[in-house]
């Protein structure tokens, strides 16, 4: 069975799609080494509607405890929180998350250390983040069934139950192409999933008008200069590029997922279920005919 890439050596905070979702058995495995200066640090498995279905805070700041819960439409559940802290400053770490259908159990260096039951189902999470104080080796995904990310066929087009019209492309090869023409209407979505090279420079999705030359939106991240540049191409010339943006939120060695909406006014932009950015019409969307994704990226699965 094909899995999920492990991620090694990852910057933090940390944010990356699970292939596949949850299910019983998938199993989460997560590297790291706690600093001699942390104060704390979490790591969250989070819904697509922003729900934090799992929150695991190891806190040396506050005595040394570790305290798990839920967040739900922006509310925070009921603590369960133990003072065994199984982690210690300076001194690297293993954690295991067992996806059970009662819930989720975690050990610690080996020794298990507890068993939290669903508050929120677990089909529903779809995004694995980790930030504050701690220095992360390896972030790998076993177990359950996932998109096969890298394996041959190079180009199988199949057609979504869920989708008439449209079209889902695993593992195609870069630069991909794709005719949009009679699939590009109000609402329609793009959803993209791969990963980035440890050497990437930067790469390009763009909606392009063939006959005409135009590209309606071009999304470039750019790592080396840390932007994420959005802009179009019109009667030969590029127009006013567009940067603002908290933090590039693509990383070189990181997986992730890209998603762009057809909306009445813009595109909306969502990366790993975190809605990114709004980029206004330029050029009538009607007019696209054609997807575009080139430059440094490694391309698992595409929907149109």
């Amino acid at each position: 069975m094909a899995l999920q890439q492990p991620i090694l050596n990852p910057s933090v905070p940390f944010c990356s799609p699970i292939f596949g979702g949850l299910c019983e058995g998938k199993v989460i495995l997560i590297q790291g080494c706690v600093p001699f200066s942390a104060k704390r640090f979490s790591v969250n498995l989070v819904c697509a509607n922003g729900d934090t279905a799992f929150h695991f805070n190891p806190r040396f700041d506050e005595g040394n405890v570790i305290v798990c819960n839920t967040q739900e439409k922006g509310c925070w559940g009921p603590e369960e929180r133990t003072s065994q802290m199984l982690f210690q400053r300076g001194v690297s770490f293993e954690v295991v998350i067992n996806i059970r259908s009662c819930g989720y159990q975690v050990s610690v260096n080996g020794s298990q250390f507890i068993d939290y039951q669903h508050r929120l189902p677990m089909h529903q999470v779809q995004t694995l983040q980790i930030k504050g104080d701690v220095s992360l080796s390896c972030i790998s995904f076993t177990g359950g069934f996932v998109p096969p990310p890298y394996a041959p066929p190079p180009y199988n087009p199949i057609p979504p139950m869920n989708n008439i019209g449209g079209m889902t492309v695993c593992n195609p090869a870069t630069p991909f192409n794709a005719p949009l023409s009679g699939r590009f209407f109000p609402f329609s979505k793009i959803t993209i999933m791969g990963s980035i090279p440890y050497s990437a420079d930067r790469f390009h999705v763009d909606l392009k008008n063939i006959l005409m030359g135009n590209i309606a939106l071009h999304v470039n991240p750019r790592f080396r200069e840390g932007a994420l540049v959005r802009n179009s191409f019109i009667n030969g010339a590029w127009g006013n590029e567009e940067r603002n943006i908290a933090f590039l939120p693509f990383c070189p060695g990181q997986a992730f997922q890209l998603e762009i909406t057809y909306l009445q006014n813009c595109y909306q932009m969502l990366v790993n279920g975190q809605l990114k950015f709004e980029y206004c019409h330029r050029i009538p969307p009607s007019q696209v005919d054609q997807l575009e994704i080139a430059g440094d990226v490694i391309l698992s699965c595409v929907q149109y």
